[in-house]
């Protein structure tokens, strides 16, 4: 049975007998395998120690020390190495002792060469499936530690996140406090200025003739004042032109009295309900845009 030839396989010979040495290592050099024979058992632990081994070809009864006392020396040095070891006498107890301790198969002598090349062929698959096995687990391992990373990182992102929303809403809170501060403050300076000035316009006797826009105008000043939700939002969107006859709709003039008022055409007047809708939002045509004026204008 022919062994695919790798280079990188390297297996020990360990043997009292030379020429079994030698011929061995001549037949791993047919299969491509480098083979390193040593014919002093107490120079095994050495040899492994130094250098790591596929496989180490083992024979167990040698009179300077017996490879049952090399085996266990070998595993600790090499755990992934696969023992095969060879012995003149099959002895069934010191075969199943020598697989008790780690070892992987074992050949009886004189070894058959399409037996050798066989064993050292499953030795060398088992501990392929060994490698892979170990570099599968390796990966997961490290997959593993990746995403304990990555859910680290996701936590300390929700955290910040979480802190962001507060920060936010603390924020939007004190916008509100900024708006409602603004509001006071357009209140205050309508009533302390604008209100007074159109009183004083109200009296004046070469304006008698707009005194219904003026009272008109009094009056929704100080409905605006009064609670200035609606109404800030309305005075902001609109044209100071606009808000005039938003508040002349809302007062129950038609279009054609607004355009009299104000000594401009009823296309105009119409133009202006057309953008007063618009920045309000009251897309709506079935919404009556008085009745949506004095909801918002009584909201506040």
């Amino acid at each position: 049975m022919d062994i695919p030839k790798v280079p990188d396989n390297r297996v020990l010979i360990v043997d009292d007998d030379r020429e079994l040495c030698s011929c061995l290592q001549e037949m791993f050099s047919t299969w491509g395998i480098k083979a390193d024979a040593i014919t002093e058992p107490e120079r095994v632990v050495d040899q492994v120690r130094g250098t790591p081994y596929n496989i180490v070809l083992l024979d167990i009864v040698m009179p300077e020390k017996s490879g049952f006392d090399l085996i266990p020396e070998i595993v600790k040095l090499c755990p992934g190495s696969k023992i095969i070891i060879m012995t003149g006498y099959a002895d069934k107890k010191k075969v199943v002792k020598a697989l008790r301790m780690g070892v992987f198969d074992f050949l009886e002598k004189p070894v058959e060469m399409e037996l050798l090349s066989h064993t050292v062929q499953r030795a060398l698959h088992s501990q392929k499936i060994e490698l892979d096995y170990k570099n599968t687990l390796k990966d997961l391992e490290q997959s593993q530690r990746d995403l304990m990373l990555h859910k680290n990182t996701l936590e300390q992102v929700n955290e910040q996140l979480l802190e962001t929303n507060k920060a936010l809403s603390v924020l939007a809170k004190n916008l509100e406090s900024t708006r409602k501060e603004s509001e006071k403050q357009i209140v205050q300076k309508i009533r302390s200025w604008i209100i007074p000035i159109v009183e004083k316009l109200q009296r004046d006797k070469n304006l008698r003739r707009y005194k219904a826009e003026l009272d008109m105008l009094i009056g929704h000043m100080e409905n605006m004042t009064s609670g200035l939700a609606g109404h800030a939002r309305i005075a902001f969107c609109l044209t100071s032109t606009e808000f005039r006859i938003a508040s002349m709709i809302m007062g129950g003039l038609t279009s054609l009295e607004i355009a009299g008022q104000l000594n401009i055409s009823p296309a105009t007047v119409k133009t202006h309900r057309k953008n007063i809708r618009k920045k309000l939002n009251v897309k709506n045509l079935n919404i009556n845009l008085k009745s949506y004026l004095e909801s918002e204008m009584g909201a506040g």
